[in-house]
C-alpha cells in the first residue's frame, strides 16, 4: 500500500509481492504435504473448491463493483478497464498486461484500477498447476528429498530467465509480470515447506541457545527486508539479476523463524491489531488500489496529499472489513449457494414476504450485473470512443539555412491533411482496431507521422500557416519574424531538439522562437531510443551548436545511457530539460539530469519541474502533456535559459 501511495520512504514497497509469493508457496505446500512419510493424499477437487471459495467471491465482487463505478462515473477509463476486467475474471491479467505492453511502473494519467490483480493471476495459476505437479512429483520421485531437488532447479531456472530477459534502462514490466520469471518466488516457498514443514514444528527439545539463534535470525532478516523496502527501487538492475532471488531467500528464512512456535517475533505478530490486519489482508490488497486510482486526482500522483491518503486508507479498511464479514467468511464456511439463498430472493412468488434486506440486495445485485454486462459488451461507450487523434505522434522538422534560400518543415495536424499544398506529407497510421490512443491509455500500436516540406521564402511578408487541431486555431510563423530574430541564432549556428511527446506539444512554439531549429520528437520515446538517433545528428556536435534534450517523461534511464547520449554531443552546448511527471521515477530522472549539469560546463539544466510543480493548469488530464499555458511556459523557459547561457 505504501508503494502505491507513492510514499518516498517506501520506494521498494513493491517487494511486498515477493514476500506474498514466498509465503503463498510455503503455506499451500505445507497444507498439501502429509505430516509424516512421503505418501501424498491430496484431493484435487477439495483443494480447488477451497481455493475458489477463498479467492474468487471477494475478487469478483471487487472487479464488478469497480467496473460499474467506471461505467457510471469515469467513462474515460472504460476502454482501458474493459479488457482488464475480462482478463482478471479469468486470472490471466498478468499476461494480458504483457501482451498489451501495459507497464506496471510507467503509465500516464489514471492507471487501470484493476492493475494490482496481476499478482493474484499468478497465484491462481500456481494454485491450478502446483497440486498436479505435486501429485506427479511424488508419484515419480517417491521421496521429498528427491522431489525438492527438482523444485530447486525450478527456482534457479526461473531466476536465470528473469536475468536474461531483463534489459537495463528498459521497462522491466515483462519480467515483473511474467509467471515464468516470478515462479521462483513461489518455488522458494515450496522448497521451504519440504525442508521446514509447518506440521512438524514443535517447541519440544529446543534448547535456549537455539531459541536465541532463532530470534536473532528473525530480527536480522526482518531488518534486511525493511532496509530493502526503504532503499531499493524498481529501476535497479541488481533486483532483476539476482536481487529478488536473494530477497526471497531472506524472506524464506524469516518465515521459517516466525512459523516456529518458539519464535518471539511470531508471538509479536499475533498481537490483535496485527492479527486483524492479517485476516483482512486479502480484502485490503484487493480494494486499496481501485480506491487509490479512482480517488486520486492526477496532479496528486507522486505528490500525495496526506489527509486524502488517510481518508483512502480508512475507506479501504472499511470495505475490507465488510468484504471479510459478509462475503469471504460466509462463503468460505457455508459455500456459495447458501450464501446466495441468505442474501438474495429468487422466488418472485415470495417477493412480497421477503425481508427488506433481501429485496434491496437482490435489486442492487441485478443492477450491478446489468451495468457490468452493458459495459463489457460495449453497449456503454467510453467518452473517448469517438475522439480522433488530432496530434501527430512523431515529428521530424528539419531546417538548414543556406546562402540564398531557406528550407523548413511544417508541422501539420491530421485534421488539416485535406487542405491543398505543395508539401510532401507521408502518413502511416494503424487501423483503429489495432490500437487506441497511446497518450491516453498506453495500449495503442505505434502511429507514425513523418512530414517533410521544402518551401522557398522569397518575401518577408509570406506567412506559413500552422494549424493545431485541438484548438482549431491557425497562426502565422512569420508575422513577427523580424522581432524574433534571436541573438541565439547568431551565437548558435544550429539548434537541435530531441524529445518525447512533450517535445511534440511545444514543437510549434519552439519553432517560432528558433526558426532554424531541427526538432525530432516522438511519443513514448525512451533514452535508449534517443541514443540510436545520434548518428543522424552527428554534424550537430560542434561548439557553435545548441542541443536541447527533453527526455525522461516515459521512464527512468541508467547513468550509462545518459552518459552515452551526452558524450555524443560533448562539443556542443547541451540543455537538459527535466521532467514534471506524476510518477515514481520523476525524482530519479531529475536528480540524474541535475548531476550531469553540475558535472559538465557545457551542460545547462532547464528546470521545468520547479517552474511547473505549482501550476496544474499547465497540464492536460494526464498530468504530463501540456495545455496552451504550459506550452508557452515551457517554451519561454527554454528560450530564457538559452539566452542566459550566451550572455
Amino acid at each position: 500500500m505504501a508503494y502505491h501511495f507513492n510514499f518516498s520512504w517506501a520506494s521498494g514497497g513493491f517487494l511486498g509481492v515477493d514476500i506474498f509469493f514466498v509465503l503463498s508457496g510455503y503455506l499451500i505446500t505445507s497444507i498439501a504435504l502429509p505430516a509424516q512419510g512421503n505418501q501424498l493424499d491430496l484431493n484435487l477437487r477439495d483443494f480447488w473448491v477451497k481455493r475458489i471459495r477463498r479467492l474468487l467471491p471477494a475478487a469478483f465482487t471487487m472487479i464488478i463493483t469497480t467496473f460499474v463505478w467506471v461505467v457510471l462515473f469515469n467513462r474515460e477509463l472504460l476502454n482501458t478497464v474493459r479488457g482488464d476486467a475480462i482478463s482478471s475474471i479469468f486470472y490471466t491479467s498478468n499476461w494480458w498486461f504483457i501482451f498489451h505492453k501495459l507497464s506496471y511502473f510507467d503509465s500516464f494519467g489514471s492507471p487501470s484500477p484493476l492493475k494490482n490483480l496481476w499478482s493474484l493471476a499468478i497465484e491462481e495459476q500456481f494454485y491450478i498447476l502446483w497440486p498436479i505437479v505435486l501429485i506427479a512429483g511424488f508419484h515419480v520421485f517417491k521421496k521429498r528429498s528427491s522431489f525438492s531437488i527438482l523444485v530447486f532447479v525450478g527456482v534457479i531456472s526461473s531466476a536465470i530467465l528473469m536475468g536474461l530477459l531483463y534489459q537495463p534502462g528498459d521497462d522491466p514490466s515483462r519480467v515483473y509480470y511474467g509467471t515464468d520469471t516470478r515462479s521462483f518466488e513461489l518455488f522458494i516457498g515450496c522448497l521451504l515447506a519440504f525442508l521446514w514443514p509447518m506440521k512438524r514444528l514443535s517447541t519440544k527439545n529446543l534448547p535456549i541457545k537455539f531459541q536465541n539463534i532463532l530470534n536473532m535470525t528473525s530480527f536480522i532478516t526482518l531488518g534486511i527486508l525493511v532496509l530493502s523496502v526503504v532503499f531499493l527501487d524498481e529501476y535497479q538492475s541488481f533486483l532483476y539479476r539476482g536481487g529478488m532471488l536473494l530477497i526471497c531467500l531472506n524472506t524464506a528464512i524469516l518465515i521459517a523463524c516466525i512459523c516456529h512456535p518458539s519464535s518471539f517475533l511470531g508471538k509479536l505478530f499475533s498481537w490483535k491489531p496485527l492479527h486483524w490486519i492479517g485476516t483482512r489482508s486479502y480484502g485490503i490488497y484487493l480494494w486499496h488500489y481501485p480506491v487509490i486510482v479512482l480517488g486520486t486526482p492526477v496532479q496528486e500522483i507522486g505528490n500525495p496529499v496526506y489527509w486524502h491518503v488517510g481518508l483512502q486508507i480508512v475507506i479501504t479498511l472499511i470495505i475490507a472489513e465488510l468484504s471479510y464479514c459478509y462475503i469471504e467468511v460466509p462463503i468460505r464456511k457455508r459455500g456459495l449457494r447458501p450464501f446466495l439463498q441468505q442474501y438474495l430472493s429468487f422466488n418472485i412468488f415470495k417477493w412480497k414476504s421477503a425481508p427488506n434486506v433481501k429485496k434491496i440486495s437482490t435489486v442492487l445485485s441485478v443492477f450491478l450485473l446489468l451495468v457490468f454486462t452493458a459495459g463489457i459488451t460495449g453497449m456503454a461507450e467510453s467518452n473517448n470512443e469517438k475522439k480522433e487523434l488530432d496530434t501527430p505522434t512523431e515529428i521530424k522538422l528539419n531546417n538548414e539555412t543556406k546562402a540564398d534560400e531557406s528550407s523548413h518543415s511544417e508541422i501539420i495536424s491530421e485534421e488539416n491533411k485535406g487542405s491543398s499544398r505543395k508539401d510532401q506529407h507521408t502518413l502511416k497510421k494503424n487501423n483503429k482496431e489495432e490500437g487506441k490512443d497511446d497518450i491516453n491509455d498506453n495500449r495503442n500500436d505505434e502511429l507514425e507521422v513523418t512530414q517533410k516540406v521544402e518551401d522557398k521564402v522569397e518575401k518577408k511578408e509570406e506567412k506559413i500557416k500552422v494549424q493545431k487541431a485541438d484548438k482549431n486555431k491557425v497562426t502565422s510563423l512569420n508575422d513577427k519574424k523580424e522581432e524574433k530574430t534571436l541573438a541565439t541564432t547568431k551565437s548558435y549556428k544550429k539548434v537541435l531538439a530531441i524529445g518525447d511527446s512533450v517535445m511534440l506539444d511545444i514543437a510549434i512554439n519552439l519553432h517560432k522562437k528558433f526558426p532554424a531549429i531541427t526538432i525530432d520528437g516522438k511519443v513514448g520515446r525512451q533514452m535508449s531510443q534517443a541514443i540510436q538517433l545520434v548518428p543522424t545528428y552527428a554534424n550537430f556536435n560542434q561548439p557553435e551548436n545548441a542541443i536541447i534534450i527533453e527526455l525522461g517523461t516515459n521512464g527512468f534511464f541508467t547513468n550509462d545511457q545518459l552518459d552515452s547520449l551526452l558524450h555524443s554531443f560533448s562539443k556542443a552546448q547541451v540543455f537538459l530539460v527535466n521532467t514534471r511527471v506524476p510518477r515514481q521515477w520523476e525524482s530519479k530522472v531529475n536528480t540524474a539530469l541535475a548531476n550531469k549539469a553540475q558535472e559538465n560546463d557545457h551542460i545547462t539544466l532547464v528546470d521545468w519541474h520547479a517552474e511547473a510543480i505549482n501550476h496544474p493548469e499547465y497540464f492536460t488530464h494526464d498530468g504530463v502533456h501540456l495545455e496552451p499555458k504550459g506550452i508557452e511556459a515551457l517554451t519561454s523557459l527554454i528560450d530564457k535559459t538559452i539566452k542566459a547561457s550566451i550572455q
